[in-house]
């Protein structure tokens, strides 16, 4: 009888090879994981809003030692939140301070003068001190802050915060918001004060 057959040595290292190679269902749960990793990553990384190009060139256009802007609508039922908004997000992208968001819409004499002892006064006074002279201690703003505010023309209290500001964002509806208005809100904030205009579509 002849003695057993000794194992074939490439069968044996073919037989070693598969064993490494995961079963099929082994890879595909595997696959599925790393997918997953990814695409948890990808969302971390990712920006919680899409780069708006106009946006971005406001906030260039607002570069400065700046503490505190207002936006404001043209007209009076003109809603500023959700630019306010957008603006702090492009901001945010940009400043290398942080930037905040204020909404300071249906404003009362109590909300109004809280809302200026909060942000401050503006950085033409920043610069002194309490005796009206220059201060060397000044520095710049650590936090941007973008308010979302009512109609200036409408309401009074929105004025006295729009003339508190650092300066105005001027929001105009394209199509909608009459020259009028637009030039009565400016009047009333003070042409020097509008950093920029705005057209929303």
């Amino acid at each position: 009888m002849s003695p057993p057959s000794e194992p074939y040595e490439g069968s044996a290292a073919t037989a070693q090879v598969t064993a490494l190679v995961p079963e099929a269902h082994a890879r595909n749960r595997w696959l599925e994981q790393q997918q997953a990793l990814l695409e948890h990553l990808d969302r971390g990384l990712r920006p919680a809003t899409t780069s708006c190009p106009d946006l971005n060139a406001v906030w260039l256009r607002l570069r400065g030692d700046w503490a505190w802007v207002v936006v404001v609508p043209a007209e009076a039922d003109g809603s500023t939140e959700e630019m306010a908004r957008a603006l702090c997000d492009a901001g945010s992208r940009f400043s290398v301070y942080p930037v905040q968001l204020v909404e300071a819409t249906d404003l009362d004499l109590d909300r109004s003068s809280q809302l200026i002892a909060q942000l401050g006064m503006s950085n033409r006074e920043r610069g002194t001190s309490a005796n009206g002279l220059s201060s060397s201690s000044y520095a710049p703003p650590i936090t941007k802050t973008v308010v979302a505010l009512d109609s200036p023309v409408a309401n009074p209290l929105a004025l006295a915060i729009a003339r508190a500001a650092d300066g105005v964002v001027l929001c105009v509806r394209r199509g909608h918001d009459r020259i009028g208005a637009v030039r009565d809100t400016i009047v009333a904030v003070g042409a020097d004060r509008v950093l920029c205009c705005v057209l929303v579509d």
